[in-house]
């Protein structure tokens, strides 16, 4: 009796923790739930068939595999307790310590007396293990700020089952053995369920929103878990008493008993859609509609989105589904609506948005599908829309190229010739401005002419070690005169702590250049320019700070792209350029601007 009480409890862990992950599996903490959940089912049922074999919960052949596979559970209770209800993944300065005394533990567990090592392992391991847990679920249960209870649940349970096994297995040895068997079996059963059923319906309560839908779900789980169960015992068990009298026929038996599972998963996973239409008609319809809109999609974003709306409209059951592009505004949404957003690859294009209709597990999980398949689809447009505009800029870029190349030698003889000329005739001042004139101009179309071969050209860094302050002045002094001439004043702030870099110290003097002409260019009269390095956790960062007008909001997404300008006087070349040397030396120039406050342009660069 015992036994199969343990392996009902193990069938309904298991379809508990199945069930959750079934439900979403991009969130971290249902997949925290079913790895700490499948583990306590895996125990449970080792108790389960162990106990139908004959064997006490006490006997150290059935203890010692349930206290090895202990560590493991509490590592993925805390897994759990740090994301839920957040949905966040532990952080690695928790999770390799936390691996390693699990890893520790287990070994301990594994090759020592059992009462001592249960006795060390519960004061060393699974004591801190509980209090760390109880207090991040009571951080997140602050933190969180949507229907508390279940949340408050998952505390309950967890703090409930992880003392109650902290007082059982501290007293081993200290107590009397009947009385301790008591308590393992308190503990393997009562307590076990009960954090079962508390934590499975705290997460159904929080994702899952219909509880028909969910429990039909998990009856089914159940029935698919315990049939292959049962049908895997009894066949070992058969195959075990062949073996007896035919050695080989039962050991054939017993590899083929194996499979049995995986033909009971492959089975159930044909006849679910079946079985769910009695369960659930709702989510069978569902399934269907989603199922056909998959199967009618195309590549066109506008024609999955018609597609998108008209499946969740029907799945709404009454509702009217319509997807708002991002440029549309953020309007505000009835009581109850439901909005999911739609983004991928970084770029928010919308929502997907429901009004009235049914709410439910359903409308909300097919609501998140369908806005996948519009942002993967807005996404490839977005991505063809960049790959024909590059296309069109690469061959404009090669065009302009071969003609400044072809331009460069000539306006090279012509400045050479009037230099020449200017020195060889004696003219009034009047007219020998017309010569200066000339040779400024032939200047700058020299200085156009090096921009459009310096972007075409690949970039060829020299990286030698130096530090980032020293090439930060270096382009400080290289200005400071023409910033004199302006009337401007350049701060200089340096932190102390920062690492030398293996830059091309000239690429990036050329970068800091460019930008404090430009920020000079920016800049009023009587201004103050700030040139700043810092470090940036694992960054190290340049920051060039202007005071002047600002960059316009609607300009400030192109400024780095090629022959952008807003200049009459320049080619729009300079900020791609330096774009352009900035990610050679695998880091980001970015900018940060405030119309009639200024703007600060960041070179940011790995330190390492």
């Amino acid at each position: 009796m015992i036994g199969l009480l343990h392996i009902a409890i193990g069938s309904l862990g298991a379809a508990f923790s199945l069930l959750i992950l079934r439900a979403d599996p991009r969130r971290h903490d249902n997949r925290a739930f079913a790895a700490l959940g499948l583990l306590d089912a895996l125990m449970a049922l080792f108790r389960g068939v162990a106990g139908l074999l004959g064997a006490s919960l006490v006997e150290v052949s059935v203890l010692t595999p349930c206290v090895i596979v202990s560590p493991f559970l509490a590592w993925a209770t805390l897994e759990f307790a740090w994301s839920f209800p957040l949905n966040r993944p532990l952080a690695w300065r928790w999770r390799l310590p936390i691996a390693a005394a699990a890893l520790t533990t287990a070994g301990l567990l594994a090759g020592a007396d059992l009462a001592w090592a249960s006795l060390a392992s519960n004061l060393g391991f699974f004591i801190p293990t509980t209090v760390l847990m109880i207090v991040w679920q009571y951080r997140n249960l602050r933190r969180f700020t949507g229907d508390r209870l279940g949340p408050r649940l998952v505390v309950a349970a967890l703090a409930l089952r992880w003392i109650a096994a902290n007082v059982v297995y501290v007293s081993w040895g200290h107590i009397d053995a009947t009385l301790w068997a008591q308590l393992v079996w308190i503990d393997s059963t009562v307590m076990a369920l009960a954090s079962f059923v508390m934590i499975g319906l705290a997460i159904i309560r929080s994702n899952l929103f219909t509880m028909r839908s969910a429990m039909g779900e998990l009856a089914l789980e159940v029935a698919f878990f315990v049939t292959g169960l049962v049908l895997t015992v009894a066949a070992v068990l058969n195959a075990l008493s062949v073996r007896d009298r035919y050695p080989v026929v039962g050991t054939t038996l017993v590899l083929l008993a194996a499979l049995i599972p995986l033909g009971v998963f492959v089975v159930t996973e044909r006849l679910r859609p079946r079985l769910e239409a009695g369960v659930d008609p709702r989510r069978a319809q569902c399934r269907e509609l989603l199922e056909a809109a998959d199967a009618t999609a195309t590549g066109d974003a506008a024609a999955v989105i018609a597609s998108a709306e008209a499946t969740l409209t029907a799945i709404s059951a009454g509702g009217t589904a319509r997807f708002r592009p991002a440029t549309a505004g953020d309007a505000a949404l009835p009581e109850d609506a439901l909005a999911v957003p739609v983004a991928a690859g970084g770029h928010r294009f919308g929502a997907l948005e429901v009004t009235g209709g049914v709410r439910d597990r359903e409308t909300v999980r097919a609501a998140g599908l369908l806005a996948e398949r519009i942002a993967a689809a807005c996404e490839l447009r977005r991505l063809a829309g960049e790959l024909e505009a590059a296309s069109r800029l690469a061959t404009l870029g090669a065009f302009a190229a071969a003609i400044a190349h072809d331009i460069r030698t000539p306006l090279t003889s012509v400045q050479l010739n009037v230099q020449i000329l200017r020195g060889k005739v004696a003219l009034p001042p009047d007219d020998m401005e017309h010569f200066d004139i000339a040779l400024d101009e032939l200047r700058r179309l020299d200085q156009h002419v090096r921009e459009l071969l310096d972007y075409a050209k690949p970039v060829a860094l020299h990286r030698e070690v130096v530090a980032l302050r020293d090439v930060a002045d270096d382009a400080a002094r290289a200005i400071e005169a023409q910033l004199d001439e302006r009337g401007l004043h350049l701060a200089r702030a340096h932190d102390a702590d920062l690492p030398p870099l293996a830059i091309d110290a000239t690429r990036l003097r050329q970068v800091l250049w460019n930008l404090l002409d430009n920020a000079a260019k920016a800049s009023p009269a009587g201004a103050t320019i700030e040139l700043v390095t810092r470090r940036a956790g694992d960054r190290v960062v340049i920051d060039v700070i202007d005071h002047g007008a600002g960059i316009a909001a609607a300009d400030l997404p192109h400024v780095f792209e090629p022959f952008f300008t807003t200049r009459p006087d320049g080619t729009g070349l300079g900020l791609a350029i330096c774009q352009k040397l900035v990610r050679g030396h695998g880091g980001e120039l970015v900018v940060r601007s405030t119309p009639a406050a200024g703007s600060t342009f960041s070179v940011v660069l790995p330190a390492a």
